[in-house]
């Protein structure tokens, strides 16, 4: 589900209209899940059968490219049959997030909202990729869900937590406390975070573990260093950093999102991070706002970056994608609008914007 309250296929789909109506303030997971809708949809998927919504698989693949489902989900999931071993993506907790990434989708962050008013006013709903569409969970629909996820529980092998920033959502905290003790013992959790905190209100990270079967962190980082700061807004470099050290031991990885501002560092990231003992990941991309693709680059960089990346199939696809000059130039304009805004320009970081 995504913070809208609409339930999805998987988090890299587009809309699908047989599921359309499945929101999560009349529906809770597990209706959603077990609907006549959906297991027509997973009949069709077995049969072979093209699905809405799955387009950016289906053109990744058709381009030569290894796709999500491929690099991921065939992968870890095989094909299930039956109603066990579930695995849940869950973002149903809040918006809350203590940072306003650059390019952060505003309906996942709160703070990234309210620079966005600030900067723009209500205009900033109309540019395309920043729509603000946003679900508040009301408290009788959350207590729905919640029973529904503690009824089923004993069917669920592994949930992933995402936001916001799920380690500071007290919902979370909440489903979290609600899971008895012995099943707990059975479930792995991950999370998407961005590490600025490891505790909130006497909860630690480090009490989940002990209390789950496995605990893995997948980090959201972009860069490092002042071009970090910039980026993650207004993130403690240093308390990041130091939060690395404390947590590697439950850090999966560290996932950066590719965009115009660290397509050229992305080597550079992962030699500095290797001194830190942790994996990066460079598998995800920026494709909304568009005006941040690193597919708008120009051609000679577009084949600079091609030939330096040729083994990474999402980073491959998206270069060949066509270049809109006039996204491209509205990109630099919207850096140009936040630097002002931050008072950090991020014209002394990237010189050769």
């Amino acid at each position: 589900m995504d913070s809208s309250g609409h339930y999805r296929l998987c988090c890299h789909s587009s809309s699908h209209n047989d599921i359309r109506e499945f929101h999560n303030n009349t529906t809770t997971p597990f209706e959603f899940f077990r609907s006549d809708k959906m297991e027509r949809i997973r009949n069709d998927m077995l049969q072979g059968n093209p699905i809405k919504g799955c387009e950016v698989c289906y053109q990744m693949e058709k381009d030569g490219n290894q796709s999500y489902r491929e690099m991921r989900y065939i992968k870890k999931y095989n094909y299930p049959t039956d109603i066990d071993q579930v695995n849940l993506k869950i973002r149903m907790f809040g918006s809350y997030c203590n940072l306003s990434c650059y390019m952060c989708i505003p309906y996942n962050s709160s703070t990234r909202r309210k620079e966005l008013h600030e900067i723009y006013g209500e205009e900033y709903k109309k540019i395309p990729g920043f729509s603000p569409e946003y679900n508040v969970l009301r408290a009788n629909d959350w207590q729905r869900c919640l029973k529904d996820l503690l009824d089923n529980i004993h069917l669920i092998k592994h949930i992933h937590f995402t936001g916001g920033e799920p380690l500071q959502l007290p919902r979370h905290w909440e489903l979290v406390d609600a899971i008895p003790d012995d099943v707990a013992k059975k479930i792995h959790l991950t999370y998407d975070t961005n590490l600025t905190e490891l505790a909130w209100k006497g909860h630690s990270i480090f009490d989940v573990q002990k209390k789950f079967a496995k605990v893995k962190l997948e980090v959201s980082c972009d860069h490092y260093g002042e071009k970090f700061a910039w980026i993650r807004y207004p993130i403690d470099v240093k308390k990041f950093e130091d939060n690395i050290q404390k947590a590697k031991q439950i850090i999966k990885k560290l996932s950066v999102t590719v965009s115009i501002l660290n397509i050229g560092d992305l080597l550079k990231i992962k030699n500095y991070y290797a001194g830190f003992g942790v994996r990066v990941d460079l598998t995800n991309v920026v494709r909304w706002p568009r005006i941040l693709s690193i597919k708008n680059l120009d051609q000679v960089s577009k084949n600079k970056y091609l030939n330096m990346y040729n083994n990474i199939s999402i980073i491959k696809h998206e270069l060949n994608q066509p270049i809109v000059a006039q996204e491209y130039q509205q990109g630099l304009e919207y850096c140009q609008r936040l630097s002002d805004h931050r008072g950090f320009d991020h014209k002394k970081l990237w010189t050769n914007l």
